[in-house]
């Protein structure tokens, strides 16, 4: 009994250490976005979404625990979430009725990872650029849109030719098939994570150093 209670309390930890980093956050944010952000207009549509969507589950996963129940919680937490991203997907139709017609069903999934995100500052995480749960929110808010609005860029880039109006003419003759689809799109969200990871890790070696030398 003891042996399977070690077991678990490691595997809790083990968890905990994935989940509260910065490129969790970046890539759970984003998932969800990334079979549209084929360009980098609706890189931009859909990173600006699921941001308001993120930013608002951030603002509101806290004091939603004080009025649900334990079993409560997930449905209104995903209600919550999915009215949100509703609310902003008209703001969107709105602003521009092609593009909403572009970003389809996608609209609403941007509400899963900002339930994922609710639960991220739900459990107390504070990522360092921040440093303090709304932090992270708007961290993983602003974060969601530079990488979804990148990918949406490398994607058009690559699978057209064209970047900011202008056109590569050797590229668009020849065009790179694995982007403008999901599979291009994680392997541009995998790039985003290792230089993500990479600058912690060097934040990490110097504040290390630092100490070493005090």
């Amino acid at each position: 009994m003891a042996l399977h209670e070690s077991v678990l309390n490691d595997q809790t930890a083990r968890l905990q250490e994935l989940v509260r980093t910065p490129s969790f956050v970046v890539v759970a944010g984003s998932l969800p976005g990334l079979a549209v952000a084929t360009s980098l207009e609706n890189g931009v549509a859909i990173g600006a979404v699921s941001a308001v969507c993120i930013f608002a589950m951030a603002l509101l996963a806290r004091p939603l625990r004080h009025i649900t129940g334990k079993f409560a919680r997930i449905p209104v937490l995903l209600l919550v979430s999915v009215t949100v991203a509703t609310l902003a997907g008209f703001a969107l139709r709105v602003i521009d009725p092609l593009l909403f017609e572009n970003m389809g069903i996608y609209l609403s999934v941007a509400a899963v990872n900002a339930l994922a995100m609710a639960f991220v500052v739900d459990d107390g995480y504070a990522a360092k650029p921040a440093g303090s749960m709304l932090g992270t929110g708007l961290f993983g808010a602003v974060c969601t849109l530079a990488t979804l609005a990148f990918v949406g860029l490398i994607n058009g880039m690559f699978s057209t030719g064209a970047i900011f109006g202008l056109t590569m003419t050797e590229l668009a003759a020849s065009p790179i098939a694995i982007f403008g689809t999901p599979a291009g799109s994680l392997l541009v969200l995998a790039l985003v994570a290792t230089f993500i990871n990479s600058i912690v890790d060097a934040a990490r070696k110097s504040a290390a150093a630092n100490g070493g030398e005090q």
